[in-house]
């Protein structure tokens, strides 16, 4: 009975090895998509990582920091360099979301702010008449 439940729960072994394979391709290929919060994009890699570790598979704290932070897109460079100044292995894993919640708040608000006030500058030409150009003929 035991045997039962436990294939019609878990799936046999070949189910859960696919599984697994799938949960390690999207671990893998991770990255934060246009648009996202980083509240969404923890929330999606928090679902990978419970997936996995339901497998039997945990990742250490230290490995998921530094995958999310080669998940973030270049305009977090600055942020990324800054974060890996520290200890990643002693960084955890909610210590980096709120340092990359406070960053989205604070600075990247702002720059984009400033994208939008910004003014485009247009550049005026002098178109001369007709009578003018016969003028300078003369």
């Amino acid at each position: 009975m035991l045997d039962k439940l436990e294939v019609t729960y878990e799936g046999t072994n070949k189910v859960k090895e696919t599984r697994i394979n799938l949960l390690v391709r999207d671990y893998e290929l991770f990255q934060m998509k246009d648009g996202e919060s980083v509240e969404e994009m923890f929330s999606r890699f928090s679902k990978i990582l419970g997936d996995l570790k339901s497998f039997g598979r945990s990742i250490r704290s230290g490995e998921q920091v530094r995958k999310i932070l080669r998940s973030l897109p270049t305009i977090w460079q600055p942020k990324v360099i800054a974060v890996e100044y520290q200890d990643l292995d002693m960084m955890s894993y909610d210590e980096l979301r709120g340092a990359l919640i406070t960053f989205e708040k604070i600075h990247l608000d702002r720059q984009v702010q400033q994208e939008k006030n910004k003014t485009i500058p247009f550049i005026a030409t002098v178109a001369e008449s007709e009578n003018e150009e016969e003028e300078e003929e003369e």
